[in-house]
């Protein structure tokens, strides 16, 4: 089987959506004689091909406001691409321009199309956008449009997957009609794990011993909503001595550097790409913190959990059900004050809520779980 994957949301910093399509490259070479393509946009084309992996980069503008996102500008050169690596079936990750080219290709060549839905475009993008520039009630509408296309791209494909079954429940009441699975996703267990705690990692970073090093590693934007996580941190009280790390990339990342220059207690590090980087910070953290409100699944906290962290963020989207009470606190969403009154709640018990987050994730998530579950059913549509 030749499998593609074709996505505008896969660059140098990208989050959960990229750690997916790396992890599922990685579960194929290692576990079946599979094929793996990824189609993306870049800022040039290139093709480069590794054994039984394909990735082609197609020339495309960055996305406004959302850089170094890009999308495609023109169908006929993903209908190019599909056409030259001729794969059996196509997984659309992301829904801009990209769908419509795969639906083309369909015309000519049967292949089947699936969908997988990461986060809800239409509340967690559109939505916020819309209202701050057109306000409420144009936001109304816009969310409504989007949910009408949403659908229309679903309702195109073969099969649909969502990262959770409340995401499940979600494209069902927008009315999308074709076969939904939740498949949920997974976490490396071994290289996340609180065995790389390391002072010295955090002595490079000029956290002492003493400090309570909160962390967040995520793209930081409004959706995100990171300055929440900064203005919790200055309402903690001296004796924690606390110092938050800001982990990423995205459009408020310059107002949050120059916060950061103002204060003791805030630091804006890069977008971490290497993934044992980021394993050692996390373990050598203390508590893992974030407060967007329409995380769909949570795979920056489940990789927190696995590395012995509790976490404190906010009852919405999937992180209620990713952190149970024994595990962390979850509070208001927008509310630093109630963000940072739980983080003192934690502070003081954080290793037996980090154990016990080590736990939930080892008894719920693995990546190997997550693949045999949708090469399954890849199965199944390419057999109907």
């Amino acid at each position: 089987m030749r499998v593609c994957d074709l996505t505008h949301a896969y660059t140098d910093t990208s989050g959960g959506i990229r750690t997916t399509i790396d992890a599922k490259r990685r579960y194929l070479l290692a576990h079946t004689e599979h094929e793996h393509v990824l189609i993306a946009p870049g800022p040039e084309d290139r093709i480069e091909q590794d054994g039984r992996t394909t990735t082609i980069r197609i020339a495309g503008p960055v996305i406004l406001g959302a850089a170094p996102y890009r999308f495609f500008l023109r169908a006929d050169k993903v209908k190019a691409a599909l056409a030259r690596v001729q794969p059996d079936l196509v997984e659309l990750h992301t829904f801009y321009t990209s769908p419509w080219a795969a639906f083309s290709y369909r015309k000519a060549q049967p292949v089947a199309i699936t969908a997988f839905y990461h986060t809800d475009l239409p509340s967690a993008y559109v939505r916020p956008a819309v209202a701050k520039l057109l306000g409420e009630q144009i936001a109304d509408t816009a969310e409504g449009w989007t949910e009408q296309y949403v659908r229309a791209v679903f309702d195109r494909c073969d099969r649909g997957f969502a990262v959770s079954a409340d995401l499940v429940q979600t494209l069902r009441r927008m009315g999308v009609a074709t076969p939904l699975d939740a498949v949920p996703l997974g976490v490396d267990l071994n290289l996340f794990h609180p065995s790389k705690r390391n002072p010295a990692q955090r002595e490079q970073l000029g956290i002492e011993p003493d400090n309570l090093l909160l962390f967040y590693a995520g793209r930081l934007d409004s959706e995100k909503q990171a300055h929440v996580l900064a203005d919790a941190v200055e309402l903690l009280p001296v004796d924690l001595r606390p110092r938050l790390l800001l982990a990423g990339q995205g459009p408020h990342r310059e107002a949050l550097e120059a916060r950061a220059a103002q204060s003791t207690r805030l630091t804006v590090l890069p977008y971490i790409e290497d993934k044992e980087t980021l394993a050692r910070l996390l373990a050598s953290s203390d508590i893992y913190v974030t407060a967007g409100p329409h995380e769909t699944f949570g795979l920056s906290v489940v990789e927190a959990q696995a590395s012995g962290l509790p976490v404190v963020g906010v009852a919405a989207g999937a992180l209620v059900d990713r952190v149970p009470p024994e595990t962390g606190r979850l509070g208001p969403v927008g509310d630093a004050a109630a963000f940072a009154k739980h983080i003192i709640e934690v502070a003081s018990g954080h290793e037996a809520f980090g154990a016990a987050g080590r736990a939930h994730v080892e008894a719920a998530f693995s990546w190997d779980r997550t693949f045999e579950r949708l090469l399954a059913v890849y199965e199944e549509v390419l057999n109907s």
